[in-house]
């Protein structure tokens, strides 16, 4: 009895330790991008971006922030079998971020690299390379906030 109180007591006082996660949606950012412009690139891999970017464009309080990109996406084949067939891919992925503000005009570079092996389907295939390019449109998105919030501090 004294040990499942123990469980108890411990389980309420460590309830309230006041842990709230580093990304959470209660966290203001005084920032908003007024206008997004993608110059060349992979066309999807923009288009991800631009809407995980789409809230922050909504906005219109804080410092305003232009953002002007170039998207660089390859797929560059990494291996062959002894029958010449493609065992392995390099998913890379580098975009050219120029963030203009009123006193701010900076370039941020982010790379992305991922390795993906050769599917007999090829429908299976482009659905997960689909899926491997929102993913690094997610980090990518994530990366570049994190900087903007950085400029916006300083």
């Amino acid at each position: 009895m004294k040990k499942i109180s123990l469980i108890f007591l411990m389980f309420f006082v460590l309830q309230n330790c006041g842990y709230t996660p580093m990304y959470s949606s209660n966290q203001k950012n005084n920032f908003y991008i007024e206008k997004l412009n993608f110059s060349n690139g992979d066309e999807e891999l923009a288009d991800l971006i631009k809407f995980n970017l789409s809230n922050y464009m909504q906005k219109k309080d804080g410092s305003k922030y232009i953002i002007i990109a170039n998207v660089n996406y390859q797929k560059k084949e990494l291996s062959r079998d002894t029958s010449g067939e493609i065992q392995d891919y390099e998913l890379s992925s580098e975009i050219l971020f120029q963030v203009q503000s009123n006193t701010l005009n900076e370039k941020v570079i982010i790379k992305e690299k991922f390795k993906m092996s050769n599917f007999n389907d090829e429908f299976e295939e482009r659905q997960y390379e689909k899926n491997i390019k929102r993913n690094m449109a997610r980090s990518i998105t994530s990366q570049l906030l994190s900087r903007i919030s950085r400029f916006n501090a300083n």
